[in-house]
């Protein structure tokens, strides 16, 4: 990659950053992009190929910059009858039917890759990234808060013929160059590299009553987002919901159906106004949620109550409680009173918490972004 006597690359050539990235939720697309903005900021000229099995509409409308996206499936994450169900028998028959594959998987993105002589590869974190990463003698960069052999490993407890998938998944980590590893991080002892950098989130550039406007939400009102992931939960908005409490849904969170009276905000809706989620969240009075990493650490960014539940046997889980218990005024409420509509005791209680700022730096978006600069410059002088 040739650069100019100043140190700087030669504009001329292209410069390709190729990024895999998990389609288990939304929370590793978002940190992702996130990452890319930053990186874009600083290097308008970089040119992205994003490979992932979420849909293309989420990096349309999240992203700006030069970049192509191709469907692309590396792992299956936690197979899930919704957002709080987890099948951890069928995660890991899912992983294995995939695994079954890994040659010709590898063998094929090795092939389309090449054709665009990336400089770099940036994973979050399918396994089989790094395999590829090393075969076409890139740096493979890694970024999680956890992996999935450490979250398979508590599956093949019950299930121990699967124990093979944890060799090869760890086998796969091992090739990463590096390590950018988040708070609220569970067992990444896997990958021989890291470096620690803050929280990757989204922080709202518009004020509360800004959003309100622009949306048409009750000016005065207490507003409560649901957010249950893409895969969502099928809830029913409390009989005893005081007046002065509006229930919000944005439409990526609304794959299942949208209790009434509760605010649809569709996506369409939100580009026209010119809000993003970090802007809605900032925004709110609470979120009601199960803890993933996406919108913790949004809450986290913007000092947004939450109301959290309990997500089923993902190990994830209890670093994320720990960051919200720490970090925010916090409630728990069980699966069984979220179905049944009982959730005004822990919301008045999240109400009745002074909000506050949480003592976490959340500029792991621009770190991030640096050291893959960093790792681009050298190449570059190499």
């Amino acid at each position: 990659m040739p650069i100019s006597p100043s140190g700087r690359y030669n504009r001329a050539v292209v410069i390709t950053l190729v990024c895999y990235i998990s389609g288990h939720g939304f929370g590793h697309a978002v940190r992702v992009t996130e990452v890319l903005r930053q990186l874009w900021g600083r290097r308008p000229d970089v040119h992205v190929e994003i490979r992932s099995w979420l849909p293309r509409s989420f990096f349309d409308f999240e992203l700006h910059g030069s970049f192509r996206y191709t469907q692309c499936r590396l792992d299956v994450g936690a197979v899930q009858r919704d957002s709080l169900s987890v099948d951890p028998e069928a995660s890991l028959r899912a992983y294995a039917d995939l695994i079954a594959q890994r040659e010709a998987l590898i063998a094929g993105e090795v092939q389309a890759m090449a054709a665009v002589n990336p400089a770099a590869m940036l994973g979050d974190i399918p396994a089989l990234a790094f395999d590829i990463a090393g075969r076409l003698g890139l740096p493979g960069i890694a970024m999680a808060n956890f992996s999935w052999d450490w979250i398979y490993a508590d599956y093949v407890h019950d299930f121990p013929s699967y124990a093979y998938l944890l060799d090869d998944c760890r086998a796969s980590y091992a090739q990463a160059s590096v390590l950018l590893r988040l708070p609220l991080h569970g067992d990444l002892s896997v990958f021989p590299r890291i470096r620690d950098i803050p929280l990757v989130a989204r922080t709202a550039t518009l004020t509360g009553s800004d959003v309100r406007t622009r949306l048409g939400l009750p000016p005065r009102d207490r507003l409560v987002l649901l957010s249950f992931g893409g895969i969502g939960v099928d809830l029913r908005v409390p009989p005893d919901a005081p007046r002065g409490v509006t229930f919000v849904v944005t439409q990526s969170a609304a794959n299942r159906a949208v209790p009434p009276p509760c605010r649809l905000i569709a996506d369409a809706e939100m580009s026209a106004a010119q809000v993003r989620h970090q802007d809605l969240v900032g925004a709110c009075d609470a979120v009601m949620t199960k803890p993933g990493y996406g919108i913790v650490s949004e809450c986290i960014a913007n000092a947004t109550p939450i109301v959290y539940t309990a997500r089923g046997r993902f190990a994830e889980y209890a670093c994320l409680v720990e960051g919200i218990r720490t970090h925010l005024p916090h409630a728990f409420i069980s699966n069984d009173d979220l179905y049944a509509g009982r959730w005004m005791p822990a919301l008045e209680a999240v109400f009745a918490q002074s909000r506050r700022q949480p003592d976490l730096a959340t500029n792991g978006a621009e770190v991030a972004a640096d050291v893959i600069l960093d790792m681009l410059r050298e190449l570059a002088i190499k």
